[in-house]
């Protein structure tokens, strides 16, 4: 699936053209800028193309694994690779160039806040054409071009005369600027040849994702890896105090680590994390209400698009009378104990008491500025009220709601599962958890019923247990299951961490 050529990359070539010649004329403040924003959209592509071309090459390793195509795939996959491996290598000394422009002119590539000379035309000069390095460039890309098209035969005899490489010198009216390298570089802007080489770098990427393409195409289609996508962005709190800072985290919601948005947090942009969400602190500002924008710009597997969303994250910083937090999570769980952080100005803290009303809740202190909060009904208006010296110092609203029921599982294997018998005889009892949940709650299997069927019979085997483990009987039950059995697991019941015992989903296991 290779990246198809939109109307937004003819713009961002034409701008590069437009930009280029209007070096010639003059160097204003409005051409610098001009150039930065290209520079900016040829970096978010090359993000948007190296992730397309990640999805491609995920996918061509699991043809390998599927008998219809394992031997094409097999074949193809080692060159996809080789053309990876020589895209990386050329596309990282160029970002090293980019790197030492920048660290000349005073400043640091990966700290784009930090100003540097954007207009100085000695520095590009003497690195890439006095010192050689242009030269350099010039004759890895020629030898990239070369090397890519030897892959394989049917890849030279298909890309052989439209690559996305071009090593033509561009016209120039400076006859100085005789070579190759000169023409390019030679008395360039600092901003410029940053533009310049990210240009190279998209050349580069564009390049490794159609010929990886063109290798997965031998073997057949792209399997998709997303089938929905969600921009995620959260805050750690809607309401601080001054002095506080406010944590946002935004992200993509999808089925596959290979998107890699490029996400802008208050015209900042923050990179990933390795849970997949970009994390950003700011001040929280001044008394009053605040809006930070949060800009997510990713590549749609299933549109084949460069898709944007917006959010707007808004939140209000109060008067410094009182801090009313949930320590782990943003509502309170019924029979839970919910941690609770409560800070307040104007008294120590022995002078501070805290209520709470709805929920037909209770909040015990635990330690200085610490509480417990015990609720038992579901409400949306729940209030924590603090005091200093009986005086109402902060009031904070928040949802009630219940835990999730937990479900039953032998081992890690689910309900539905086909089990080896081996593999089921090795269990030794019923577990129960909370699938998907934060918090790490503790459940206790208080009894279950289980049962199974005996094909050479007809009889049904049944045994009832207490607590989590086997009882002796199916302790012997288990111990005889054999393949083509069927295991069902009924009337289980369990007791979570607020003591209510529950009445869980019945689990059924198939035996190989």
């Amino acid at each position: 699936m290779a990246l198809p050529r939109e109307p937004r990359q003819k713009m961002i070539n034409m701008m590069y053209l437009v930009l280029t010649a209007l070096l010639a004329l003059n160097i204003s403040a409005e051409i610098l800028n001009a150039f930065k924003t290209v520079n900016r959209s040829l970096e978010t592509t090359n993000v948007t193309v190296n992730a397309s071309t990640q999805t491609i090459m995920k996918s061509l390793e699991e043809k390998t694994k599927e008998d219809a195509t394992k031997e094409r795939a097999s074949y193809w996959l080692p060159k996809a690779q080789q053309v990876v491996n020589l895209s990386g290598s050329v596309y990282n000394y160029i970002q090293d160039l980019k790197a030492r422009i920048v660290k000349d002119a005073g400043g640091d590539i990966k700290d784009p806040s930090k100003k540097f000379k954007e207009d100085n035309q000695d520095i590009t000069t003497h690195l890439m054409v006095e010192k050689g390095e242009g030269k350099k460039l010039y004759a890895m890309l020629a030898q990239y071009k070369k090397d890519v098209l030897e892959v394989d035969p049917e890849i030279k005899s298909k890309f052989e005369g439209n690559l996305q490489i071009d090593l033509e010198k561009p016209p120039t009216s400076n006859k100085g600027n005789n070579t190759w390298e000169a023409a390019y570089f030679r008395m360039v802007p600092t901003v410029a040849a940053l533009t310049i080489l990210s240009k190279f770098q998209n050349d580069i990427r564009t390049t490794e994702n159609k010929i990886v393409a063109e290798c997965h195409n031998k073997v057949g289609e792209v399997k998709v890896v997303f089938d929905s996508y969600a921009a995620i962005v959260g805050q750690n709190s809607n309401y601080l105090m001054p002095g506080e800072e406010v944590e946002i985290k935004a992200g993509i919601g999808a089925f596959s680590k290979a998107a890699k948005p490029v996400i802008t947090i208050g015209g900042t942009t923050v990179p990933l994390g390795e849970e997949g969400f970009a994390s950003h602190k700011i001040p929280g500002g001044g008394i009053g209400n605040h809006v930070v924008p949060v800009k997510i710009s990713y590549f749609n597997q299933i549109t084949g698009k460069q898709e944007e969303v917006t959010r707007n994250i808004e939140y209000k910083v109060g008067q410094a009378n009182a801090s009313i937090a949930l320590d782990e999570m943003n509502v309170l769980y019924v029979g839970y104990p919910n941690k609770v952080s409560i800070a307040a100005s104007g008294g120590g803290d022995d002078r501070v008491t805290a209520t709470i009303t709805g929920g037909d809740g209770s909040l015990q202190k635990v330690g200085p500025g610490k509480y417990v909060a015990t609720v038992k009904s579901v409400t949306d208006d729940c209030k924590i009220t603090v005091s200093v010296d009986g005086k109402v110092a902060g009031v904070s609203q928040f949802r009630v709601r219940t835990i999730p029921q937990p479900v039953g599982t032998v081992g890690a294997y689910v309900s539905g599962a086909s089990v080896p018998a081996g593999a089921f005889k090795a269990q030794a009892g019923v577990g129960a958890y909370i699938k998907d949940f934060p918090l790490n709650l503790k459940y206790t299997v208080v009894s279950f019923v289980i049962t199974a069927d005996d094909p050479s019979t007809g009889d049904i085997v049944e045994e009832r247990c207490t607590g989590n483990f086997w009882s002796p009987g199916a302790q012997r039950l288990v111990k005889n299951l054999s393949a083509g059995r069927t295991v069902t697991i009924d009337d289980l019941k369990a007791q979570g961490p607020d003591g209510r015992v529950q009445s869980l989903p019945s689990l059924v296991y198939y035996i190989k």
